[in-house]
């Protein structure tokens, strides 16, 4: 543990600054003993733009007389995070580490940026407990070879992919007299009818890049399964049908007719004109230009996010304007549920100087309610108020709200009052009826987790990020006159990259798991 020394002399002052993780600094009065452990974290998202210091006061107080810690934020946003991330990782500075599909968690994993938590598991009865409420082998099932590396996520019963889709104006769907939508067809007919209209017929209705996730969701119907998420091995999937075999996606009829899609969308000006300009999560610009009534729908947002941030927005400044959800998977001829083995995790980093206060702090925020408030809903009277027991957001901007990335615990939500009460009745009502059926008739998700070791194809993965760079990421953002040109050199490429190795490897480590 490195420790600041301020040595005052009569002509200048010299600050040597402490270089890592869980430093004892000398930043404010509460942390002049340098016994504190001073704990950094990344949190997705903006600062709140009012009462940081507030959270922090009353972190402070709980933190420094039980833990003899205290815990800062660095706010990292949503757009590349997944490099962000990687950046932050790599400088050793941080303690505390949001993983999950938007990030190379698992590819992490190996390259041991994380504490291994069950060395460390001894120390927080009460988060075993907690979490042994689910399932007996709930942290267990979260191994990925042996060791536990991150603490999940506490949202049991996730059917796989449920919360991404199609959020659009619903008052403007009956206005046009459209269908309800509930296929990629449906989905089409209003993208191309809000094209007809003013103020949409010169603005792209489709701005995220990651478009081609969708599309590929609504035209496999869940006949392929992904090895972990389409950001983390995008180029290989396995037939649901035979788990146990893996195939290169670009080599499916289902890419192929993805690709069709998004050519004619952007000749059409659905899609973006500078769509691979633009960052892998462009959530916040579409809201924006929802707003702005530059557009009247966005893809690839999850309802979470649909709810936490769009509505509240959209319903301040539009109160008179309704929103529909149209969740992908509702498609799917199949579901497949997953543990929390898939869930995101907030990890420890292994540059850590004090472990075992870093995961008893995570004790604290999964299991004692006044932590967890802090951590989810941060300051009452700034970022929520509290309305006959529930958290409320009402007169509170989505700027200002707060909730640190992934501390998310069913056990530990309080109930919260509708911001939109339509969206709440006719959209998070109905789909949280429709994924508590469709529980009951799920499968077990055969990959459940799984994690491909990497360590014996480090070279190609390097020249397959190359590639990725180079030929994927046109593809798949429309630029090409010939897609079916584009994707035979796509492929060609990759192959000559290593991906065929790298499948081997996959597949070598898929039939070990199973028993083959």
């Amino acid at each position: 543990m490195k420790r600041v020394w301020i040595w005052a002399v009569i002509f200048c002052c010299l600050a040597v600054m402490s270089a890592g993780c869980g430093r004892k600094e000398g930043e404010s009065a509460v942390q002049e003993n340098d016994s504190v452990v001073n704990f950094r974290a990344i949190y997705l998202g903006n600062a709140p733009e009012e009462g940081l210091e507030e959270l922090y006061a009353q972190l402070d107080a709980l933190t420094v007389e039980e833990l003899n810690c205290t815990l800062r934020f660095e706010f990292i946003p949503w757009g590349n995070e997944r490099e962000q991330l990687n950046i932050a990782i790599a400088s050793g500075e941080y303690d505390f580490i949001p993983g999950g599909v938007f990030s190379d968690y698992r590819t992490l994993v190996g390259k041991n940026a994380f504490l291994d938590l069950n060395d460390y598991l001894y120390l927080v009865p009460e988060l075993t407990a907690h979490y042994s409420t689910y399932s007996k082998t709930a942290l267990k099932d979260c191994e990925i070879g042996g060791g536990l590396y991150g603490i999940p996520q506490f949202s049991p019963g996730e059917i796989k992919n449920v919360n991404e889709g199609f959020f659009y104006r619903e008052d403007l769907r009956k206005q046009w007299g459209l269908p309800e939508i509930k296929d990629l067809e449906t989905m089409e007919a209003y993208l191309y009818r809000a094209k007809e209209e003013e103020p949409y017929r010169d603005e792209p209705l489709i701005t995220d890049n990651r478009v081609w996730q969708s599309l590929w969701l609504l035209l496999t119907k869940g006949k392929y399964l992904e090895i972990s998420s389409m950001q983390e091995t995008p180029f290989v999937v396995v037939s649901a049908g035979n788990p146990d075999v893996v195939l290169n996606r670009l080599e499916l009829p289902e890419f192929k007719e993805a690709l069709s899609y998004i050519e004619k969308w952007r000749q059409d000006g659905i899609l973006e004109s500078d769509l691979l300009a633009m960052s892998n999560n462009e959530g916040e610009r579409g809201k924006n230009m929802m707003m702005q009534n530059r557009k009247p729908c966005e893809t690839n947002v999850p309802i979470w996010s649909a709810e936490a941030v769009h509505i509240p927005d959209l319903t301040k400044s539009h109160p008179e304007w309704e929103y529909g959800f149209f969740p992908y998977i509702s498609v799917n001829e199949e579901w497949y549920i997953g543990t929390l083995a898939d869930s995101s995790v907030i990890s420890i980093s292994s540059k850590t100087t004090e472990p075992e206060t870093a995961i008893k702090l995570l004790e604290k925020i999964h299991t004692d309610q006044r932590y967890y408030n802090l951590m989810k809903h941060g300051v009452e009277g700034i970022h929520y108020q509290m309305e006959d027991g529930k958290i409320s957001h009402e007169g509170i901007d989505s700027s200002n709200k707060f909730g640190w990335t992934v501390c998310t615990d069913d056990l530990m939500n309080c109930e919260e009052v509708p911001i939109n009460n339509q969206w709440y009745q006719e959209t998070v009502l109905v789909v949280g009826k429709w994924r508590d059926a469709i529980s009951r008739e799920a499968k077990p998700y055969p990959l459940e987790g799984f994690t491909f070791f990497t360590g014996g194809v480090y070279k190609e993965l390097e020249s397959i990020e190359q590639v990725r760079l180079k030929y994927f990421q046109p593809l798949i953002c429309g630029y090409t006159d010939d897609y079916v040109r584009d994707l035979e050199r796509t492929n060609q490429a990759l192959k000559e990259a290593g991906l065929d190795l790298y499948m081997e490897n996959m597949q070598k480590q898929i039939w070990e798991r199973r028993g083959r």
